[in-house]
């Protein structure tokens, strides 16, 4: 009697141990959820808009001094928020293309209000000259 109940004593902690073996490899393991298709679609949107803004750095750094330039990149990201306005999981994109287009907006104003200066500057050192009076030989 006692060896049975030893036996059955060491099966039972056989079991339990391979349980609590198997309960800690699966809580191990990462889960893989097949992802819903909204889920893929939110995902590749995502990717797509880091993509575009690695790639819109290196243009603006390019295209920082050119207001004609800048301008090209505003419609750029006009037309894509025109595209993607309906689209409600897409309002990331859209929300960093309306701050891309305000911060491109203030750089040409910005470029524009360097311009004037500088015209300015100069008609300011031309006119001494203007007002100097040439002597006569």
């Amino acid at each position: 009697m006692k060896r049975i109940f030893a036996i059955m004593l060491g099966l039972l902690a056989l079991f339990a141990a391979t349980v609590m073996y198997g309960v800690w490899r699966e809580s191990q393991e990462p889960v893989s959820v097949a992802l819903e298709p909204l889920a893929i679609g939110r995902a590749q949107l995502h990717t797509q808009l880091e993509d575009a803004r690695k790639l819109e750095t290196q243009v603006e750094k390019q295209d920082w001094n050119s207001p004609a330039d800048l301008r090209r990149l505003i419609q750029g990201h006009e037309q894509r928020i025109e595209k993607l306005k309906d689209n409600a999981e897409a309002k990331e994109i859209v929300a960093y293309d309306r701050d891309a287009v305000d911060r491109l907006q203030k750089r040409i104003a910005a470029l524009a209000e360097q311009q004037a200066a500088k015209a300015e500057e100069q008609e300011s050192q031309l006119e001494p000259k203007k007002s100097q009076p040439e002597s006569q030989p």
